[in-house]
């Protein structure tokens, strides 16, 4: 884990997410690393792995301080959001989620390895698909960046101000 003020890194492995929540990484999001205004988290991409991305992403609002319980929900459930989408949607070996804050807003970014899925799940649930326009309804931006390596970064921006979705 590398841990500055302005970023801090999470790799967790495979055996991380199945130990979860009994395993070290547990300890490793100290309180330097949830101050960090940017943190990234590798994850495997496996269904367990979105659970365990939402309980850091708590970790880290709890230690900025936000209180505001709209910016919580909504980063919550843009994070939880993405995360599944780069999970069910491609088949990415893993995946990156980033959290980035400034005075105005929170960016939230999934990075995944950019190959689509041949129906790794069940596409027929009802219910199934409304992700990405639930988190445009409630996010200030939504957007996706596909990079030259065929990369793919899905982002969504929360306004830490009040005046925006």
């Amino acid at each position: 884990m590398l841990t500055t003020r302005a970023c801090a890194r999470l790799v967790l492995s495979p055996q991380d997410i199945e130990r979860w929540p009994e395993t070290s990484a547990v300890q490793a999001p100290t309180t330097t690393w949830c101050r960090s205004h940017t943190v990234a988290v590798r994850l495997p991409a496996v269904d367990r792995a979105v659970p365990i991305c939402r309980y850091l992403t708590r970790l880290w609002l709890d230690q900025q301080q936000f209180t505001d319980q709209s910016i919580r929900h909504t980063t919550l459930l843009v994070t939880t959001e993405l995360t599944t989408n780069a999970i069910v949607h491609t088949d990415s070996a893993v995946i990156t989620t980033n959290l980035r804050m400034n005075r105005t807003h929170l960016r939230i970014q999934v990075r995944d390895q950019g190959k689509m899925s041949a129906g790794k799940h069940g596409h027929n649930v009802s219910g199934f698909g409304r992700g990405l326009g639930i988190v445009a309804s409630c996010a200030r931006a939504l957007g996706t960046h596909v990079a030259d390596d065929g990369t793919r970064t899905t982002w969504a921006t929360v306004s830490l101000t009040g005046s925006e979705p």
